[in-house]
């Protein structure tokens, strides 16, 4: 792990806990992190079940244990064993990455006088439940303000209110070579230089939208025929009848020439610096939930000078802001008309690229996020922070 950002003030050692093992957007911001700030801040590492995230964080060089929760009822199991670990251990601060380990954090470490920072990436869980996890922590950390909106809303009675921050997710800057990752992706397609290339980059869920993106693909291919639709992104285990209903509406519109589905890709950022442009037509699963809590597809666009066009749902209006084109939630028709539109505008494409790039770095740097999230530890071991939670 290289130490690339450094401060003044001594390091907190973290205890980090994670939710989930997967390659998703909380899982690698806590790579990121991790990266960043360094080995003199990380205790250990404790992921709550195993999977690929499990080996990339131990590539980094720091301390990894598996602590599996499995079911509901192994979320209990799991409180146990974490306060058993940590309890007499010397652990002086628990990063609790995402919703489920905030809530074995607190509730295995309720009367330890070990504070739990809770980091919430999304909306999901929301209300009541999140409001009671929420009571078990000294702070709670939002990659934006949207995903805190439900916690300002209220609290359970009696229970007590966690301090409340925004800290948004930090990336690198772009490395990839565009001319020539754009010429590589054409040979691998089989395309020209003449052809305009559109993407989504997602798990395929229904969160992410491809059901959106392929129903709005037929109008965007009308008015730009030298288009071609990129779904960059692995199939989500959970959701493998979501998966057959995108292929098939692909077979039944006729675009399986030119809708062209890449799976999962560990070059997705560049792919995301190579197309035109990308697309994060988010929204609401079928329970309501999966409305993006930030859009690290969105935010490595800005960065890289790739338009974006999405739905103005969740936290993209806060963290795109006027630097992408953003349509009313599930108006297919709109997305479709607003990719086409800024297909057959290179000015107005070039206009965004240079919002974004702007807004990135105004906003989205990694060492930004890693000093901002120092800031936090410290001040949650702080004598001042122990005396008591506040607003």
């Amino acid at each position: 792990m290289q130490e690339q950002w450094t401060a003044s003030d001594p390091p907190v050692p973290v205890t980090f806990v994670g939710s989930h093992a997967r390659l998703g957007g909380s899982e690698l911001a806590l790579e990121r992190l991790l990266s960043t700030l360094g080995h003199d801040w990380v205790d250990r590492v404790i992921v709550l079940e195993d999977g690929p995230a499990v080996r990339r964080l131990g590539a980094l060089g720091v301390r990894v244990e598996v602590l599996p929760s499995g079911t509901r009822a192994g979320l209990l199991t799991a409180a146990w064993r974490l306060r058993a670990r940590l309890a007499g251990g010397g652990a002086r601060l628990v990063h609790a990455n995402g919703v489920k380990a905030a809530l074995v954090a607190g509730l295995g470490l309720t009367g330890t006088g070990v504070p739990v920072l809770w980091v919430k990436h999304d909306l999901s869980w929301d209300g009541p439940l999140a409001r009671l996890v929420a009571a078990g922590c000294a702070e709670v950390v939002g990659v934006s303000e949207a995903v805190l909106a439900t916690l300002r809303r209220g609290r359970p009675r009696g229970l007590p209110r966690p301090r409340l921050a925004v800290v948004p997710n930090g990336i690198r800057e772009p490395e990839a070579d565009r001319a020539d990752t754009r010429a590589s992706l054409d040979r691998a397609l089989g395309l020209d230089g003449s052809t305009s290339l559109v993407a989504l980059v997602g798990r395929v869920h229904p969160a992410k939208g491809q059901a959106e993106l392929v129903e709005a693909a037929p109008e965007v291919l009308r008015l730009r025929p030298c288009a071609r639709i990129l779904l960059v992104g692995g199939e989500d285990a959970s959701q493998p009848a979501y998966a057959a209903r995108v292929r098939e509406r692909i077979r039944a519109l006729g675009l399986g020439d030119r809708v062209l589905e890449l799976g999962h890709r560990d070059d997705a950022a560049a792919l995301i610096a190579a197309v035109d442009v990308l697309t994060v037509p988010s929204g609401p699963d079928e329970r309501g939930m999966g409305r993006e809590g930030f859009g690290l597809a969105g935010v490595e666009a800005l960065a890289a000078g790739t338009p974006v066009v999405g739905y103005a749902d969740g936290a993209l209006p806060e963290v795109l802001g006027d630097a992408a084109v953003l349509v009313a939630p599930g108006d297919r028709a709109a997305l479709a008309l607003a990719v086409a539109e800024l297909l057959g505008d290179p000015d107005r494409r070039a206009a965004l690229a240079e919002a974004g790039r702007r807004r990135f770095a105004e906003r989205y740097r990694l060492e930004t996020t890693a000093a901002a999230m120092a800031a936090r530890y410290r001040a949650a071991v702080s004598p001042a922070a122990r005396r008591g939670p506040g607003d």
